[in-house]
Order: structure tokens, then sequence, then C-alpha cells
């Protein structure tokens, strides 16, 4: 049976979720999930997650910003393997003076409901052609606010 999201143990409340049922592509020579596998989900959830908000990439190219990592913090707490099904969550974090943003990861394994995996990532907001710091526009603030 499929827990419902109110059966999971989540860290935060109202978590944005994907599931992903582990794969050979994501394993490594040992047949556990590979580290970089964990890396992309993250960024694949996070993006996902900006879109479903409206933060697309035509919308961060008119605005001349977007969220750059600056910082991992990563906290390997169980392997998965092979077949696994994980619920995948985030959760926008937050904000460290004008520029900074936290954003919170969580991996749930369905079998046991055991927290596999938690994350935490600070991106800083650049512009598109310099690079350089900016302010968070509200445009990327209020979307997540809403959406809660």
């Amino acid at each position: 049976m499929t827990p419902n999201n109110r059966q999971l143990n989540w860290q935060y409340p109202n978590p944005f979720i994907y599931k992903h049922i582990v794969s050979q592509d994501d394993l490594d020579f040992l047949g556990h999930v590979n580290n970089k596998s964990y890396l992309a989900w993250m960024e694949q959830i996070a993006w996902e997650h900006a879109k479903s908000v409206g933060i697309s990439h035509e919308k961060q190219r008119e605005l001349n910003r977007i969220m750059a990592v600056y910082e991992n913090c990563m906290q390997y707490l169980a392997s998965c393997y092979l077949g696994d099904t994980l619920h995948i969550a985030t959760w926008v974090g937050e904000q460290q003076g004008c520029c900074l943003r936290k954003r919170h990861f969580e991996i749930i394994r369905e079998s046991d409901k055991k927290t596999v995996f938690t994350a935490q990532m600070t991106y800083v907001c650049i512009d598109l052609i310099h690079h350089k710091p900016r302010k968070i526009p509200i445009e990327f603030i209020e979307p997540y606010q809403r959406n809660r």
C-alpha cells in the first residue's frame, strides 16, 4: 500500500514532493544509490518546484536573475537500492540577508517510511549578465508564499 503524504513524517509541513523509483542508472559499483544521484534529484525537484509556482526560465531571463547554488550540506542516513520507491521532498527555507536563501530536502523510502537523506542547499541570487550577487526579487519570493 502506498502511503499518502500525511502518513510520512516530513521534517517540515507542506512539502513539494515527487516519487522516484531507483533505477540502474542511479547506482554505483557497490549496488546502492550513487552520491551524485542525490545531488541530481535535489536539482531536479528544486526546478520542478520553481516551475510549479511560475518561476520559469523565461521569467528568470526577464528579471535578469537566477538562484545559483552557493553551498550544499547533505546527510546520507541510509542506503537505497534498485527498485526502492523514494518520496523526494523540498521546501523553500529562510532568507539570509538580501541575496541568500536556503532550500531543504528530505527523502523517505516508501517500504519502511525511513528518512534516508536530508540536505540543505543555500542559493545566492545572481544577475545573468555579470554573475554578481543581487537582491532576491519579490517575484522569486511571493509565488512560494502563495502556494504553501
